[in-house]
């Protein structure tokens, strides 16, 4: 999360550095990112980096929430419009996400963000509900209440009579493991890919909704 004194720059010169965090994290994964290449691109000393962000972790994880959409609301919306139904929900939310992270102006930025992702980086870009999870630093306190609202709220709209889950709890962990499976899904998709081959997102799109039908189904067959 960036300070206030980043904030209290000019848009002209958030929109530098930003441009700047583009172009790296588009280059490489974070990993690999080099502070020295977004300040020099961005055009300010290094010193001033820090006044704005604790590293280049916290510059990269911001700029994945600028240019995404919030998650919870999202998804909300989608168990909303299919009635509560949590599996359709997903099924929803897959396929909107999939057009922007493959055939987006990211795409190259997702690219690095997925086939370099662990599960630190998981739980830093996916809602994950883990109420045991220890809050992020340095989020204002009005901000991690609009979270634990969203999170509520996505518990609150899903009908669990559809669902073997007995609780919040455990509603929680299928959520989780969904996600999961999104997040694998796409990573997946990257490494699909053939040379000189465009993404398929329909076969991204139904591995995704294979997958989903095994949660929801069970893959052992009934003797």
């Amino acid at each position: 999360m960036p300070t206030e004194t980043f904030f209290n720059l000019s848009k002209e010169k958030q929109g530098r550095i930003m441009a700047a965090a583009k172009k790296e994290f588009s280059r490489v994964s974070l990993k690999e990112a080099s502070i020295a290449n977004v300040i020099r691109e961005a055009e300010i000393p290094r010193g001033s980096f820090y006044q704005y962000f604790d590293g280049i972790e916290d510059l990269y994880y911001y700029y994945f929430h600028m240019i995404g959409h919030d998650s919870y609301q999202v998804l909300i919306e989608a168990v909303e419009a299919t009635n509560g139904d949590l599996f359709a929900a997903f099924e929803q939310y897959f396929s909107a996400a999939i057009v922007e992270i493959f055939k987006g102006e990211n795409v190259r930025f997702y690219k690095n963000l997925f086939m370099s992702m662990d599960y630190h980086g998981l739980h830093k870009v996916a809602p994950h509900l883990d109420e045991n999870a220890p809050e992020p630093k340095k989020v204002p306190c009005h901000k991690k209440k609009v979270g634990k609202m969203a999170q509520k709220k996505l518990l609150a709209v899903v009908d669990k009579s559809l669902l073997d889950v007995k609780d919040d709890r455990e509603l929680s962990l299928l959520i989780q493991m969904m996600m999961h499976t999104v997040f694998t899904t796409v990573a997946d998709g990257y490494r699909h890919l053939k040379k000189n081959e465009d993404y398929d997102v329909n076969w991204i799109r139904q591995t995704f909704t294979r997958k989903l039908n095994w949660l929801k189904n069970g893959a052992a067959k009934n003797q």
